[in-house]
């Protein structure tokens, strides 16, 4: 069957393709009696009609359509910020077309991509834009929000939790819980994300006394929050807390203690996590961690890109969020 057409629905009712058009779009400002109204709607019903949202977006110049950027499909802080996104903007009337980079490098291209779609705006979970990039979405009045992370240098909208503000409340909590020889397992240090969680703990930490605290490295995973237990633990250092940045280190990093060694969280050491993602078994994985309010961050963003859209400038707004430590039962108070 070929697709049916305004063509067809005007034929069949008897008017005109453009009062078939004012009683789907409505966005012409002539008025349509209720009586045609009628007559349209019950013709296209007849006929199985479904106007066409790309038809409507050439006409009305915009597309209803969203883009938003996931590097890292692993990590359920962005599939449930993702889950979170698509139910807000449907509700709003908007679509999600997704844009999943693999590497760094790609997102240029994913971006220019998502131009040549005509989105209506764009979000950037995890990705660092270049000065020309941003250029070429103000020229084309796109707006776009970094969310989850701080841009670095550029004026570009942003929502994200206060990461600063983050590291040094959980290194304040371990040391009035007192813990006195921490360890920081950092994550992907080119983001700003690791960058303020990590220059907040390290300089709240010198600030109350503990200066130059171990740091090994990581990106943010399951797997490098595993590999950084085994270091650690095959290096010989004594600790008596682990701070790892992010929840799924934090999980990698337990695993590795529960299956290679001997030692038991928090008896032997504590350890803290950041995000506060859903744990699907939290007797397994009882995790103190720094939980973000993800559901407000999202409605803050697609707030924010809303006005963005109805009355595009160029002047960024940014937003910044605190979250709260969430005691599950990974760090010991050592006072007594």
């Amino acid at each position: 069957m070929k697709r049916i057409s305004s063509k067809d629905v005007a034929r069949e009712a008897g008017v005109s393709q453009s009062t078939v058009s004012r009683v789907f779009n409505n966005n012409s400002g002539i008025p349509v009696s209720q009586k045609k109204i009628d007559i349209v709607l019950e013709a296209a019903e007849r006929l199985g009609y479904r106007p066409s949202l790309i038809a409507r977006s050439l006409n009305q110049q915009f597309t209803n359509i969203i883009g938003i950027v996931i590097r890292n499909f692993s990590n359920q802080f962005y599939i449930e910020s993702l889950r979170y996104f698509s139910e807000l903007f449907q509700k709003k009337g908007y679509t999600i077309m997704l844009f999943n980079i693999q590497q760094e490098g790609e997102i240029e291209n994913d971006l220019l991509r998502a131009l040549e779609y005509e989105v209506d705006g764009i979000i950037i979970t995890s990705a660092t834009l270049t000065s020309p990039l941003v250029k070429k979405f103000q020229n084309y009045d796109t707006p776009v929000f970094l969310f989850n992370r701080l841009s670095d240098g550029e004026s570009v909208n942003s929502v994200c939790c206060d990461n600063v503000a983050g590291g040094e409340k959980i290194a304040e909590y371990l040391i009035q819980t007192g813990h006195r020889n921490m360890v920081y397992i950092c994550g992907d240090r080119t983001t700003s994300t690791n960058r303020d969680r990590e220059n907040g703990f390290l300089g709240k930490a010198a600030e109350l006394g503990f200066q130059k605290l171990p740091v090994y490295e990581g990106d943010f995973s399951y797997k490098s929050g595993y590999e950084a237990a085994e270091r650690l633990i095959s290096s010989g250092e004594s600790f008596d807390a682990v701070f790892c940045a992010s929840d799924y280190m934090g999980i990698g990093f337990m695993d590795y203690i529960n299956a290679e060694t001997n030692l038991s969280i928090p008896d032997d050491f504590s350890l803290v996590g950041f995000d506060g993602i859903p744990l699907q078994n939290e007797k397994i994985y009882p995790l103190t961690t720094y939980k973000q309010p993800l559901k407000r961050m999202v409605e803050k963003t697609v707030q924010l890109m809303l006005k963005k859209i109805e009355n595009f400038s160029s002047e960024p707004m940014s937003y910044l969020f605190n979250g709260e430590i969430l005691e599950r039962g990974t760090v010991k108070n050592r006072n007594s």
